[in-house]
């Protein structure tokens, strides 16, 4: 039975309104354990939702009763009984109003309340963290943001320089502020209004640890890799060294749940109603360690490496201290004339791929990192685009060793319009043996932005230039048998709003549409490209050459005694011999040399 229907649920809240800066009140929610003994230590939740939705109705429980703080729940301006005027996050970080700020500054007044706050949960309250944490408030000590976006620009709104549609659209929309998208949209390229929603102008400020939990196929998985490794390796004292990134096979929505498109993950299951789990037991140590200084939380917490994450196609758990882990090496892998994919360089002198894109029938969306039902987003299957007359693909040929792509794939094309802007869209795809083909990730570009975002930079018709598209961040192994796969496209629609072609100003579904004949160039001249992350340890290469291991079908078996370790360092057996073992990356350890071993 699950945890939260074991124990006496007795904690009580109260709503009050709390004023900020400018005498604007926010509808705030207090959360306290019974029975009732302050001062204590705060959770801060500051959302755009119901205060009783997107699992906060167990988190309530969680944070009061079982783990004793106060739990304080503020509804953003114009939202759930709050007075203002909702801003999409422009008042929750440090420009001329602070609603974050000021809201720790009126819980640490309170007699009921120590002096040290952390943050919490999921989507915009992840987003509200990020924000929070760059104002630099002293009594912020700690954050767990789940599923969140540290700039709203590059990761939210605009990636690649083109319109999120969907994704803004849709989260407005269902949040009753439509009015609002125009606002957003005026402001295409990143500008100063861009900069205050943009942590990494601010990383100075941040001096708390994080963890951070993202999905693969999340709205803002880029955005939590990048400010993972920005902070914890080059952050400021306090927060250098101290963030850590679990990333499961999920979609936003779908957050801890098995089925995820068109692909099941049985051991990547969340339940949310179990106290007791890895999930909870996580979040409470890092509170327990950062907020109340409780050493055997603190020795939790630092007894698994800073990462850990889902490698999709073996079905396992990883950790690593870095990521991508050490030992990823960039391979180019080259669009070839014939349609194939090859990691030799082009030696023809010409070559290249032409299409048609028409505005008016955009290449569609199929899944892909959306705000959907976790059945439609993340891993669907892109077979409807093969015979698009407006999509090029290219494939390598049966694969007959496990590819592993562990980190950001980029793609490097070179490209053609008789047009003055387009868009270039890349997708990487996993073709399965029974012809599936699953979407592994996918990114564009808006090619005005090619040198940058802060600039416009319109093409010359028919003039050959260079684009790369970053396609996505992920930890996927191709198997035996399989193909990979790149399917090129000028639209992703409605994931983006699709570009018109015609070189103006950017407008949300502009009419004056414009035909596109678009080049993709693939020669020794022009050598278009993907660039993949793949993980290849030198000691594996170096236990091998020495014969210390080999593997037979599901069985390692090794030549001297050894032991046997987990990923994260946990002893599991002696080996002297052949021993079966499950699908998973493992320590093999022999005298005083150390290997990784992965089965597949």
């Amino acid at each position: 039975m699950s945890t939260i229907l074991n124990f006496l649920i007795s904690y009580s809240c109260e709503l009050v309104m709390v004023p900020m800066r400018d005498s604007v009140k926010l509808a705030t929610e207090i959360c306290k354990p019974w029975p009732f003994f302050p001062p204590y230590l705060v959770i801060l939740v500051r959302t755009p939702y119901d205060r009783n939705g997107v699992g906060l109705n167990y988190f309530k429980p969680f944070i009061t009763d079982y783990k004793r703080y106060v739990l304080v729940i503020q509804s953003l301006r114009g939202f759930q009984g709050s007075e203002g005027n909702p801003s999409v996050f422009a008042t929750d970080g440090w420009g001329q109003l602070q609603d974050g700020y000021d809201a720790i500054n009126w819980i640490i007044s309170q007699s009921w309340a120590r002096d040290s706050v952390c943050g919490s949960w999921f989507s915009a309250m992840g987003i509200t963290q990020y924000l929070l944490s760059g104002t630099g408030h002293p009594n912020y000590i700690c954050a767990v943001p789940f599923v969140g976006a540290h700039s709203l620009y590059h990761y939210a709104a605009f990636q690649g320089g083109e319109f999120r549609k969907q994704l803004v659209e849709n989260w407005l929309n269902g949040l009753n502020v439509g009015y609002l998208i125009d606002s957003v949209a005026s402001h295409p390229s990143y500008d100063t209004f861009w900069k205050f929603l943009n942590l990494e102008e601010r990383l100075n400020y941040v001096k708390i640890p994080m963890l951070h939990f993202g999905g693969w196929f999340d709205i803002f998985i880029e955005s939590q890799v990048d400010i993972f490794n920005k902070l914890h390796f080059s952050g400021m004292p306090g927060a250098k060294n101290k963030q850590k990134l679990i990333i499961g096979p999920w979609t936003h929505l779908g957050f801890g749940q098995a089925n995820q498109g068109d692909l099941v993950f049985p051991n990547a299951i969340i339940d949310f109603l179990d106290f007791d789990n890895d999930f909870y037991m996580a979040i409470g140590s890092w509170y327990d360690c950062h907020l109340a200084g409780k050493q055997s939380a603190c020795d939790y917490i630092n007894s698994f490496p800073p990462v850990k994450f889902y490698i999709i196609g073996l079905n396992e758990w990883a950790y690593s201290d870095t990521f991508p882990p050490r030992g990823i090496y960039y391979r180019n892998f080259y669009l070839r004339n014939d349609g194939s994919i090859s990691q030799n360089y082009p030696t023809e002198n010409t070559g290249y791929s032409q299409y048609i894109y028409n505005p008016y029938d955009p290449t569609p969306t199929i899944g892909g990192n959306e705000l959907l039902d976790p059945t439609q987003a993340g891993p669907k299957d892109q077979s409807p685009l093969i015979n698009r007359s407006d999509v090029i693909v290219f494939q390598t040929p049966l694969l007959t060793d496990t590819l592993l792509v562990i980190g950001t794939i980029y793609a490097k094309l070179y490209i053609s319009s008789d047009r003055l802007d387009t868009d270039f869209s890349v997708r990487l795809v996993d073709v399965f043996p029974d012809g599936r083909k699953i979407l592994v990730t996918d990114g564009i570009i808006k090619a005005r932005y090619r040198y940058g975002f802060e600039q416009e930079v319109l093409l010359t018709p028919n003039q050959i230039d260079s684009v790369i598209v970053r396609v996505g961040t992920t930890a996927w192994a191709f198997l035996p048998g399989h193909r990979l796969m790149v399917i090129i496209s000028s639209a992703n629609y409605p994931r983006f709003e699709a570009n018109p072609n015609n070189g103006g100003p950017f407008k949300r579904d502009d009419p004056n549409k414009l035909i596109a004949t678009n080049r993709i160039y693939h020669n020794s001249h022009y050598p278009s490209y993907i660039s993949l992350p793949i993980y290849q340890t030198t000691d594996i290469k170096e236990a091998k050459e020495e014969k210390i291991y080999y593997i037979k079908g599901n069985r390692l078996c090794t030549k001297k005694m050894a032991n046997l370790y987990s990923a994260n360092g946990r002893f599991l057996k002696k080996i002297n011999g052949c021993e079966k073992l499950n699908k998973g990356v493992y320590i093999l350890k022999v005298k005083n040399k150390t290997y990784k071993v992965i089965m597949l």
